[in-house]
């Protein structure tokens, strides 16, 4: 008897059987950051036979208080890192590693034949991206998302063709939503959704307990409040002809000029200045701004007799919005305040205003 899962293996729910079914069992994590680096240790602790690590980054000094697995000093890609710490822990499973970003070009040889996946990025398109894939093939999936103090797990089972999946819930991306890096996360959140993710899919293997498909969990860390949503049936459109239509990549906004703040705070009364942030994120750079949600902001609320800028947090948003604006009309003039409020942050820190 392996000593090293005995633990476990006096449960009940799974002994010798079932930890037979965690050693032949071949999963796979897209993304190994705060949430897939954390579940990658704890199923390999349980002895998962076999993990694919997916992930085309570095470590980053600005992640480390929730990618713990890594040091200011990894300069390789983390999969490399990952794969080496995890075999410290348990050298009798397989690693498999890919230093790439998932593309819709490379996902079929990178996740066929797996028998579940953990999706742990904070890329949107690459959620829907291994969503839409693992729908059509039919691949489990797990389900895990952290914004600020929150965080969101689901099992897809994929098992038949109407089985619920990530477009039921929200059908399209919505690339305004900011991303860590722009609102922050509080480190915590990604230990829990991550050892939230790797519990799914182990009892998913084992067959045990009450999986959550069907089910949205949500969890509040500031509260700890946790809330169970069920799911129902919304998608009618065909995922397939989707999947052929969508190249799954983030639209590109390099022809979206930017505007320094100087500059704008100059001309202030020849622009007009929008704040695209959510209503809670939302703070004015000064009387005359004017405030709309990014996905609400339309041709007709565009002064034509201005300079139009739009700011959000950190630029990024800003730049989104404008994109789409542009494409419904070629000729706007219209810019993204470079840096965003953070740019306007700095300005007051330079003039000593608090």
């Amino acid at each position: 008897m392996n000593t090293r899962y005995s633990r476990q293996t006096i449960l009940p729910e799974i002994g010798e059987a079932g930890q037979k079914k965690l050693g032949t069992s071949h999963l796979a994590i897209v993304g190994c950051g705060g949430l897939g680096a954390i579940a990658a240790a704890y199923l390999a602790g349980v002895g998962i036979g076999r993990l694919s690590l997916i992930d085309g980054d570095v470590p980053d000094v600005s992640n480390l208080h929730r990618q713990v697995f890594y040091t200011a000093e990894d300069k390789e890609a983390k999969v490399e890192h990952l794969k080496a710490r995890l075999l410290a822990l348990n050298p009798e499973i397989k690693i498999d590693i890919a230093a790439t970003r998932l593309s819709k070009e490379n996902i079929d040889q990178l996740l066929t034949g797996v028998d579940l996946v953990l999706e742990c990025t904070d890329d949107q398109m690459c959620k829907y991206l291994v969503n839409d894939f693992c729908a059509l093939e039919g691949i489990p999936l797990v389900y895990g998302a952290i914004h600020k103090y929150e965080g969101y797990v689901t099992l897809f089972r994929n098992e038949k063709e109407d089985d619920l999946h990530l477009r039921d819930i929200f059908p399209v991306p919505d690339l305004n939503i900011p991303v860590c890096s722009e609102v922050g996360v509080l480190s915590t959140i990604a230990g829990m959704i991550g050892i939230l993710q790797a519990n799914e899919a182990i009892k998913f293997v084992l067959d045990i307990g009450e999986s959550l498909c069907g089910r949205l969990l949500t969890y509040e860390i500031l509260s700890a409040r946790q809330l169970i949503l069920k799911l129902q049936k919304n998608w009618e459109e065909d995922l397939e002809e989707v999947y052929e239509k969508n190249d799954y990549l983030t639209p590109a906004c390099d022809h979206v000029m930017e505007v320094e703040l100087p500059d704008v705070l100059r001309d202030r009364s020849e622009v007009q200045l929008i704040s695209v942030m959510t209503s809670s994120e939302h703070k004015a750079i000064d009387e005359a701004s004017v405030h709309k949600l990014s996905e609400e902001l339309s041709l007709g609320d565009l002064d034509r007799n201005k300079k139009i800028v739009l700011y959000c947090r950190s630029g990024r948003v800003s730049k989104i919005v404008a994109s789409r604006l542009m494409a419904a009309d070629a000729g706007l003039r219209i810019y993204s305040l470079k840096d965003g409020y953070k740019a306007y942050q700095r300005h007051l820190n330079i003039k000593g205003v608090s």
